[in-house]
């Protein structure tokens, strides 16, 4: 047994090592190479219980330090394993499992098609259900909402209104782990928001409160947050948010202080600072909340290329900065263009930053100058220009 926990922990550490050189493509193509080897491996040559016991000991070690990519070929090999096991399951040899799955999948995709925005919502939100089920019905809800938000199909307004509540029960379920799953309900959580927000100009107060609360777990608050991607220039909803997310995004703004295979915090807090500073620069209120929040994204970016911790932390953070600018950069106007302008100058002019890294602040650049109309386009100055500070 103990021989096997030494093998285990090899392997986990080099899954560990390249994660954080990030080259988990390595990883996943291996996977699917063993996915292939092993379920005919395992029924040629009989594999024992421990043999099994020691590839799914494996395979959930490393779901924990992965990807969502990666996990998706983890979990199917940990099926291939438990099936193994379970002398009433279907064996690998009797039927192609893959094939059974992907054709369960396509049916009940094609079972959902038809369904209204709320049913598919109700059906995610069924406790009665297994996760598959529930992932492929908040997949399918969030194209239906894709096609309603570029005017594909129309989903009548008391039909959004019902969603609302809804979709906050789902938020505070304890049972949706921060995870793909959870990700793709941020994405319909921002469709319904936007319909709500911009075009029928209602306050989602129950949204506001979900990020706002000090109940609501940090990574939880600030990625709904960055999920919406609307202008909101309503008070009463910004305002609360920005209370309640500052200083724990100051804090945990604070660099790591050394290279984990989930850095994700640090990452959270940067997208989570950068999209409080956004939607704050016109205020001048909080002219002084967006200088402290800009610097801390800037020293601590610094700090991190100086400790050579750049590659799993600050570009992951500024390839998620980048996709952010991509979906809010239709309502920047002059005041965000001369605050986005000098955060990347001075996140550019950061000594020992990595060329790789440098090319992901250029091509933010890039999307700002296509996508700001040229009339709202002026630089900042100096200083107090770029942050909207009176020079006083």
């Amino acid at each position: 047994m103990a021989l096997m926990e030494i093998r285990i922990s090899s392997v986990v550490n080099s899954v560990k090592k390249l994660v954080e050189k990030e080259k988990e493509q390595f990883l996943v193509r291996g996977l699917e190479d063993f996915e292939r080897f092993f379920s005919p491996d395992m029924n040629l040559y009989h594999y024992t219980k421990d043999q099994c016991h020691f590839v799914l000991a494996s395979m959930n070690k490393i779901e924990g330090v992965v990807g969502t990519q990666t996990k998706e070929i983890v979990r199917k090999i940990k099926m291939l394993v438990t099936e193994q096991d379970n002398p009433a399951a279907i064996k690998p040899q009797d039927d192609d499992l893959k094939n059974g799955r992907e054709e369960f999948d396509r049916g009940w995709y094609d079972r959902l098609k038809n369904l209204s925005s709320l049913e598919l919502l109700k059906i995610f939100a069924s406790s009665e259900l297994e996760d598959r089920s529930r992932e492929i019905a908040i997949r399918r809800l969030n194209v239906l909402l894709c096609d309603h938000t570029s005017k594909k199909v129309q989903i009548d307004i008391s039909e959004m209104r019902q969603l609302q509540p809804l979709l906050i029960s789902c938020l505070k379920e304890e049972g949706v782990s921060f995870n793909s799953i959870f990700k793709v309900l941020g994405e319909v959580v921002n469709h319904v928001a936007y319909e709500m927000l911009i075009f029928q100009e209602e306050t989602w107060y129950e949204l506001r409160d979900y990020i706002a609360s000090s109940k609501t777990e940090f990574q939880r608050a600030v990625y709904i947050f960055q999920c919406l991607t609307m202008a909101l220039i309503d008070d009463d909803f910004v305002i609360p948010v920005m209370e309640n997310l500052f200083l724990e995004i100051i804090t945990r703004l604070d660099p790591p202080r050394e290279l984990l295979v989930d850095n994700s915090s640090w990452v959270l807090a940067f997208m989570g600072g950068f999209c409080l500073a956004i939607h704050l620069i016109e205020m001048s209120s909080k002219a002084e909340s967006v200088k402290e929040i800009a610097h801390k994204m800037i020293d601590s970016t610094r700090e991190l290329v100086g400790r050579e911790m750049e590659v799993g932390v600050v570009r992951r953070a500024f390839r998620d900065m980048e996709s952010i600018v991509k979906k809010q950069m239709e309502w920047y106007s002059t005041s965000q263009y001369k605050f986005l302008k000098g955060l990347l100058w001075r996140l550019y002019a950061i000594k020992g930053m990595k060329w790789e890294s440098k090319i992901v602040l250029w091509r933010i650049n890039v999307i700002v100058e296509r996508g700001v109309k040229e009339e709202e386009k002026e630089l900042p100055e100096n200083e107090f220009d770029w942050l909207n500070l009176n020079a006083e």
